[in-house]
């Protein structure tokens, strides 16, 4: 009897820590900084009002999402309630823009937060701009940040954030993309933006059209004009709300979902040839989705919540976690290991003399190759001060359940001894539907 208790009292210490469980939801911003993944925001019905974290610098498993050590702030005030917005890393801060079914102003277009002092603050920017912008992303390059196109007046033109002097500036192109919401956009060389999908109006009842992915436009930063790429290979199907993760050390694209299939697809971006991308095993989630988040972590993909491409249309809270550590060798697995790195991969001499865009990154991308140096200690230190408060935990409720023993009795039985038990945490990740 005493070894059930104390079985059920290191249980509840346990599930205690991870206590937040974020709900799921669709059109949510996902940045990766300091080894935490900030999300922000969404859509399961209503508006979303939280904002947490998940801290990468310790395992954790996908197939319970109830133990993967989330940290909620929403309580942190300035949040302001966001759902299709763009979210940019720069400097210390992620600068929050724009986003649906909330009434912009001048002084809520824009916010940011600041991960070293865990506080909001409202940039009062200028400059003549439509500050309407739905469904859209952004590119963070030098000190600038980039948004294109946008429901709500945006349609069909740049702007930039100058992050100096908080001046946004407008611009326009013959060869923009021609569909403004739902794209994705990867940065290329920290020269050029590249925009994969999109649709147009989609949401608001317009006629709106996809573009073939055979033809991809680029967005030059260094002197605002654009072109067209043509791409070859096996050419995907259009598609819209998508995730496009880059891999730099690969110069590789992989595209995820945003239409009617499962198949992951694979972007050369030295040679802009498509193919479907190598993965040995089955995985991922069962039914295409759609508005998702996808963040390169480490030596993996981690893709979580979103809308399901079928005739439920549910929101989710599910995780899947592609490992990408060898090139061309991908596989599907529910563990996240953090000290598992990317493989070293060299081209060969013909595709690194290549003149399309190489070495690039783009804005999930970057900020983790960025940070990885500059946070190995802060890994160390977080883990050892986690196994280290753990353990002490660990004492304190062992220590009260020796005395709980001595205090009622222990077994009757006289070759009783306390055995060791493997902990097994219950989920609870049960997607709510709306």
């Amino acid at each position: 009897m005493m070894k059930f208790i104390l079985i059920f009292i290191i249980n509840f210490y346990i599930s205690g820590i991870y206590a937040f469980v974020p709900l799921p939801r669709a059109e949510v911003s996902a940045n990766l900084i300091n080894n935490r993944i900030y999300f922000n925001g969404g859509w399961n019905g209503t508006l979303s009002s939280d904002f947490f974290y998940l801290d990468i610098s310790v395992p954790f498993t996908t197939n319970n999402v109830a133990s993967m050590p989330w940290t909620d702030l929403s309580s942190i005030p300035g949040l302001i309630h966001r759902s299709g917005h763009a979210a940019c890393i720069n400097g210390t801060n992620i600068f929050y823009i724009g986003g649906a079914f909330i009434k912009e102003t001048d002084s809520n277009f824009t916010s940011a937060f600041d991960v070293t002092t865990q506080k909001w603050s409202m940039p009062v920017t200028s400059g003549n701009l439509f500050i309407e912008r739905h469904y859209i992303h952004c590119v963070s390059s030098r000190n600038g940040i980039y948004v294109y196109g946008g429901d709500g007046g945006g349609e069909l033109s740049m702007i930039r954030l100058n992050v100096s002097n908080l001046i946004w500036s407008t611009f326009s192109g013959t060869l923009a993309p021609p569909t403004p919401v739902g794209y994705s956009a990867t940065l290329l060389n920290d020269t050029s933006i590249l925009y994969i999908g999109g649709g147009t109006n989609l949401r608001f009842g317009a006629q709106f059209s996809y573009p073939s992915l055979d033809k991809l436009s680029l967005y030059n930063i260094n002197d605002n004009t654009w072109s067209s790429v043509a791409t070859s290979g096996i050419i995907p199907s259009p598609r819209i709300d998508h995730g496009a993760v880059f891999i730099p050390q690969y110069n590789q694209i992989l595209m995820f979902y945003g239409s009617s299939d499962t198949t992951i697809w694979a972007l050369d971006t030295l040679k802009f040839v498509w193919s479907v991308a190598s993965i040995s095993n089955i995985g991922g989630s069962p039914t295409s989705l759609f508005s998702f988040a996808s963040t390169l972590v480490g030596a993996y993909i981690l893709i979580g919540f979103g809308r399901s491409n079928d005739s439920t249309d549910l929101v989710t809270n599910d995780f899947f976690l592609l490992d990408v550590s060898q090139k061309d060798n991908y596989k599907w697995v529910t563990t996240y290991d953090p000290t598992k790195q990317l493989q070293s991969f060299q081209p060969n001499s013909t595709t690194s003399t290549s003149s399309s865009p190489s070495n690039s990154s783009s804005n999930s991308s970057s900020n983790s190759s960025s940070n990885s140096s500059n946070n190995s200690s802060n890994n160390i230190v977080t883990i050892i001060g986690g196994i280290f408060g753990g353990l002490a935990g660990l004492i304190v409720i062992i220590t009260i359940a020796v005395l709980v023993v001595k205090r009622y009795g222990h077994s009757s039985h006289p070759d009783f001894h306390p055995d060791f038990v493997t902990l097994q945490e219950k989920s609870s990740n049960q997607p709510i539907t709306y």
